[in-house]
This record gives structure tokens, C-alpha cells and sequence, in this order.
């Protein structure tokens, strides 16, 4: 037996060969482009893309939301769920050792007498399939990678995350300083108001002058509640994204004016975005582990072979030692001949999921690229629209004291004036939402590159310990 045993295990080493050879599928089945449009420029931007603003309250804004924010808690937990199928799937590998006890008492009646009989046994049961085909490996490796994956869908998350918070921080900046440009026209329209009543109280204007003016006054007044609401709701989407229910700030320490645009970054090369980009990386991951469940799938259809061993220690009384023992060898070979082609069909499904995958790769590899060149392209636009609305300033503030002195000269009539009024103070409203909205261009021009910052992250406490129970360095990558 022990001989049987030995030939058993031996042939069960040398066959344990994978029928299905797994391609390397470093790139989608889109070939890259040798460049963007664009060239880029020349400054390498910091890791955590948004300190490139220079904004101390920005980075603390981020970092609180890296560390609290409920969506990316979510996807550390989907990764310790990951990672503990990884470690459930990979223990079929090894055998299984069991402990068993049993006991029993028996009766026996007869016409003179009434016996009594005990038993008790206890004893170690060992089983194991062999992996004759890599099945197991194959399905562990799938396991891995998938959980791998999980760990760039955490890192695609806090990229996303970053991104969020920076807009929605811009947005506050936005409306800050927007209020405060308000202010100053309003304080412009006033003394215009006080200048026309003057000349009304001379018999200099007429009524309808006075009226004009309060009308353009009271259609500045408007822009405030607006600003407000959008300054305020930004507030609370910014609490909570960080985790925090939505509570009152103090408006006086949000600095109210945003940043000069940081000088534009180095872009690197398209097939470079590959390792840059988390979710490219989590999708190549979830197409090889799709590879591995084909080669796992043809291994079912071959033979299986398992074999058991037990020994039972035996004893007639619970009070006397036991004194005798049985052992227990045993194997078993499994080949399929009939399921009504379910294996054969399970085969199919995985292969169209491979071919699935590896379009859904090169499908978000296309949209990481469209993403790179339609963040460059808003971004030089928005340039052009911004040196445009800053040029028009400059003539509305030219035609505006062209008007005031034709008015007072009285060779033009007050709704001039108020006509240039009205457009310079929309230019310069119109100037700082151009500026914000440029500045989160940039953003988005940061994230479509990716970056290396999030390979950084670790997981909240509680996480921690779920990555430990589960038994698989999630943030690392794995080898089986």
C-alpha cells in the first residue's frame, strides 16, 4: 500500500502540467500612438497631483477625504472580501486534515441477560486532490489577480476622490470670490445710484435716470443668493466627502481667490498610461485572471484523482487507554464521460469572457486616451477664453469712463452708461468662473495621466485587521 502510495503521489507531480498555455496580455489589442497631439511641458508634477496648486487648505481638504470617505471605505472592504476568496480558493491546494471523535454504547437483550457494549474512537482524517492539471492553481491565480484588481478599483476610487474634492474646493473658492466681486459692484452701483440722485435733486436727471440705476442695482443684488447657494451646497458636498455630516464654516477662512494655473506637466507616452492609469491596471489584471478560468475550465473536463488517509485510535471504555487502532488509505480517480456538454459549455463562457474583457481593456485604454486629449483641448480653449474675457475688461472699463463722461457732458444718455455697466460687470463674473473652470481642466488633465501617489494607500484600522484575517498581502502583488 505504502508503495501504491508512493507511485501515486509521484505521477500525480510529474503530470501536473496546465492544458491551456496563458498568453501575456501586457497591452490592449489597441495599439498606442507614439504621442499625444500635444507635447506637453517640460515640469514633472508632484506625486499627489494637487499640491501642484501650492494651496496648504487644498492638500488638508484631500487628505481628510483619503482618510474618511465613505465610497473608498466601501472599496477597502470589497478588497478584504477579494482577498479572503483569494485565500479560499488557494487552501484546496494543500490537503485537508480533520479531527474525528466518536462514541457510542450499546445494548444487547437476550432470554438469561441483558450486556452492555462502549466504543470510542478518536482519530485524524487527511484528504487531498491532487492538482493534476492545475485546476486549483488556476482557479487561485484567478483569485489573486482578482483581488489584485480590487486593490487598483481602491486606488481608481481615491484618484476619482482626489479629483472631487479639488473641483468641488475650486468651486468654493469660486463662489467666494465671486461674492466679494458682487460686493464691489454693488458698492460701484450705489455710488452711481447717489450720483444720478444727486443730479435728479438739481434738475440735472430725470426720474427715468434714477430709475435705471436702481434697476441695474437690484440686478446685481440678484447674483447673491445664487452665489450663496452654490457656495454653501459646495460646502456640504465637501463635508460630505470627507465623511462628515454637512455643518456651518466660517466663510472668513476660505480664502477667496483661486490659484494662477500651475505650468503644464509632462504627459509621458500613451502606452505608458497602461501602469499609470489604477483602472487600466485592474482591467489587464481581470482579463488574465479571465485567461487563468479558461485554463481551469479545460481542466475539468480531464481526470481527477484524490486520495485519503485516517487513523482511528479504538477503545472498548472511556476509562482504559486506548489500546488499539485502525488505519485507512484510500485514492480515487474521477474521469467524466457524460454532463450533456456542461463542462465543454463552461469552456465557451469563460473564453467569451476573455474576449470580453480584452475588448473592455482596450475600450477603457481608448477612453484613458480621449480622456488625456479632450482635457488638453478644453484646457488651451479655455486659455484663449480667458485672455479674451480679460482683454474685453479692459475695454469695458474704457468704455464705461467713456460713457460716465459723455453723460456728463451731456452728449449721451444714462443708458449708456448703465449698458457699460452692465457689461463690465458681467465680464468680470464671466472672468472668474473662466479661471475656475480652467483650473479643473487642469485637474482633469492630472487625473487622465494617473499617477503612482495612490500605491501609497493603506487601508483605515479596520481594514487593516480584514486584510490580516484574510490572510493575503493585498497591496502587494501575489504569486502563486
Amino acid at each position: 500500500m505504502n508503495r501504491a502510495l508512493v507511485m501515486l503521489v509521484s505521477f500525480a507531480a510529474l503530470a501536473s502540467c496546465s492544458p491551456v498555455e496563458i498568453p501575456e496580455r501586457d497591452m490592449p489589442s489597441i495599439a498606442p500612438p507614439d504621442r499625444f497631439t500635444e507635447s506637453g511641458g517640460d515640469v514633472q508634477p508632484p506625486a499627489e497631483w494637487w499640491r501642484a496648486y501650492g494651496d496648504p487648505t487644498l492638500d488638508a481638504q484631500v487628505e481628510s477625504a483619503l482618510s474618511s470617505n465613505l465610497d473608498l471605505r466601501q472599496a477597502w472592504s470589497r478588497l478584504a472580501q477579494a482577498a479572503a476568496v483569494a485565500r479560499i480558493t488557494g487552501a484546496s491546494l494543500l490537503p485537508e486534515i480533520d479531527l474525528t471523535s466518536s462514541a457510542s454504547r450499546n445494548r444487547g437483550d437476550t432470554s438469561s441477560s441483558v450486556t452492555y457494549s462502549s466504543s470510542w474512537a478518536v482519530g485524524f482524517g487527511l484528504s487531498w486532490e491532487v492538482d493534476l492539471w492545475r485546476k486549483i492553481a488556476n482557479q487561485t491565480e484567478a483569485a489573486v489577480l482578482a483581488a489584485r484588481a480590487s486593490r487598483q478599483d481602491v486606488e481608481h476610487t481615491a484618484l476619482l476622490l482626489s479629483g472631487t474634492v479639488t473641483e468641488t474646493w475650486f468651486t468654493i473658492r469660486e463662489q467666494a470670490e465671486l461674492l466679494n466681486v458682487i460686493e464691489d459692484q454693488i458698492r460701484l452701483s450705489k455710488k452711481l445710484l447717489q450720483a444720478v440722485e444727486y443730479r435728479y435733486a438739481n434738475g440735472l436727471a430725470d426720474a427715468l435716470q434714477v430709475y435705471q440705476q436702481r434697476q441695474q442695482l437690484e440686478g446685481v443684488r440678484v447674483q447673491l443668493p445664487p452665489a450663496r447657494a452654490t457656495l454653501e451646497t459646495s460646502l456640504n458636498a465637501l463635508m460630505v466627502l470627507q465623511g462628515n455630516p454637512p455643518e456651518a464654516l466660517d466663510l472668513a477662512l476660505i480664502e477667496a481667490s483661486l490659484p494662477p494655473l500651475p505650468p503644464l506637466p509632462i504627459l509621458g507616452s500613451p502606452a505608458a498610461l497602461v501602469e499609470s492609469r489604477p483602472d487600466l491596471r485592474a482591467a489587464r489584471d481581470r482579463l488574465a485572471a479571465a485567461d487563468h478560468e479558461v485554463a481551469a475550465a479545460v481542466a475539468n473536463m480531464l481526470p481527477t484523482i484524490s486520495f485519503s488517509l485516517g487513523y482511528d485510535f479504538l477503545s472498548s471504555s472511556f476509562a482504559s487507554p486506548f489500546n488499539s487502532g485502525m488505519a485507512s488509505v484510500g485514492g480515487s480517480l474521477l474521469q467524466p464521460l457524460f454532463d450533456s456538454d456542461r463542462r465543454g459549455a463552461e469552456v465557451v463562457r469563460r473564453r467569451a469572457i476573455v474576449q470580453e474583457r480584452l475588448d473592455a481593456f482596450s475600450e477603457a485604454f481608448l477612453s484613458a486616451l480621449r480622456e488625456v486629449e479632450d482635457a488638453l483641448d478644453r484646457e488651451r480653449n479655455q486659455v484663449e477664453l480667458l485672455a479674451e474675457i480679460t482683454a474685453q475688461i479692459e475695454l469695458s472699463e474704457r468704455q464705461l469712463q467713456a460713457a460716465r463722461t459723455s453723460y456728463t457732458d451731456g452728449v449721451a444718455e444714462y443708458l449708456d452708461v448703465i449698458n457699460a455697466v452692465q457689461i463690465q460687470q458681467s465680464l468680470q463674473r464671466q472672468q472668474v468662473s473662466a479661471h475656475k473652470q480652467l483650473l479643473t481642466y487642469r485637474a482633469s488633465l492630472y487625473r487622465a495621466i494617473g499617477g503612482t501617489w495612490m500605491n501609497e494607500l493603506m487601508p483605515p484600522p479596520v481594514d487593516v485587521e480584514l486584510e490580516r484575517q484574510a490572510g493575503t498581502p493585498v497591496g502587494e502583488e501575489n504569486e502563486v
